[in-house]
């Protein structure tokens, strides 16, 4: 048997019912949240037997996204943790084993993507350019068409969650902000997001510009003229470099599961092998003189990860 936990990401509401939960269920029973970036250890802390307890983490839509992230925490069995793949599997899913922090392995990566989409916007350069230079680059759709498929409310909550956790580099930019909590924009299930949504009809938001405007300004920066390939690179690059740190904490045993995460969880282009695959392509010394030149320019959320460092001084790449 097994219970899902399934509501509100607040992690004290979370505790609660998952306390009253596990005073309910067999004890045989595994005990599953599907939280996207609260702490799995923390929860665990309220339960009883906190050995059968771990994260278990679809994503949307459910009924189509094959990956299904599976978290243990500091006290999962490893019956437990057996099982759980073993259920993810009856499913149809394909699980990957990923170790506990702030968004996991899949948003830890994918908000950075997004975030870095509104901070291009901030800087001029059209919404609905940057979506289709995104989906020309391979992606099933842009970062502002996802992000209302997401729901802005969602993405900027999970965002917050990863600023508190690693600082700087992840500081939500000014513009998101503005959506979410001042004009309560949703995103596409509320109608009116980074698009208006009228049946299958899409449509750009016109207050899109002023907002990004009043963002920019909120945040005391001055635009900067970018090009196309800036603006891809930026969005890409920021997810890569997210990627090695993963990597090299590991967060993920492999490169080549990291991709497949990648991959299954968010649609980035099977065809360029995953994020790892596509920066050995890329070439490591070309992508770690793109990071240090966007570094410069930008600001230090381009810094290149420790692991890029590293492989430089050793010749190495993230497949043989």
């Amino acid at each position: 048997d097994a219970v899902f936990e399934a509501i509100v990401e607040n992690l004290e509401v979370k505790k609660k019912v998952l306390a009253e939960a596990e005073a309910a269920i067999p004890p045989g029973a595994l005990l599953l949240t599907n939280t996207s970036a609260l702490s799995v250890a923390a929860m665990g802390e309220v339960l009883r037997f906190p050995e059968r307890f771990l994260g278990f983490h679809f994503f949307n839509p459910v009924h189509r996204m094959p990956l299904v992230e599976i978290i243990p925490g500091p006290k999962t069995s490893k019956a437990a943790l057996a099982a759980a793949l073993d259920l993810a599997k009856a499913l149809g899913k394909s699980p990957v084993v990923v170790r506990e922090c702030a968004g996991f392995l899949v948003n830890r990566i994918l908000m950075p993507y997004l975030n870095e989409a509104a901070y291009v916007l901030e800087d001029g350069f059209p919404m609905e350019d940057l979506d289709r230079k995104i989906e020309a680059f391979g992606m099933p759709m842009g970062p502002f068409v996802l992000a209302d498929e997401v729901g802005i409310d969602v993405g900027v909550k999970v965002a917050k969650i990863l600023e508190e956790a690693y600082g700087e580099r992840m500081k939500v930019a000014a513009t998101l902000h503005i959506l979410a909590e001042e004009k309560k924009l949703l995103g596409k299930k509320g109608g009116t997001g980074f698009y208006l949504h009228k049946g299958r009809q899409r449509l750009p938001n016109p207050e899109i510009p002023a907002c990004a405007l009043a963002g920019i300004k909120r945040a005391g920066r001055a635009p900067r003229i970018v090009s196309a390939q800036e603006a891809v690179d930026r969005c890409i690059l920021i997810m890569v470099n997210e990627a090695a740190r993963c990597l090299g904490e590991g967060i993920v045993a492999r490169a080549d599961l990291l991709d497949m995460a990648m991959i299954m969880g968010t649609g980035f282009p099977p065809f360029r092998g995953g994020l790892l695959r596509y920066a050995d392509d890329y070439g490591l010394p070309s992508l770690l003189e793109r990071l240090r030149r966007l570094a410069t320019d930008i600001g230090p959320r381009f810094e290149p990860a420790p692991l890029l460092a590293e492989m430089e001084h050793g010749g190495r790449r993230f497949y043989s």
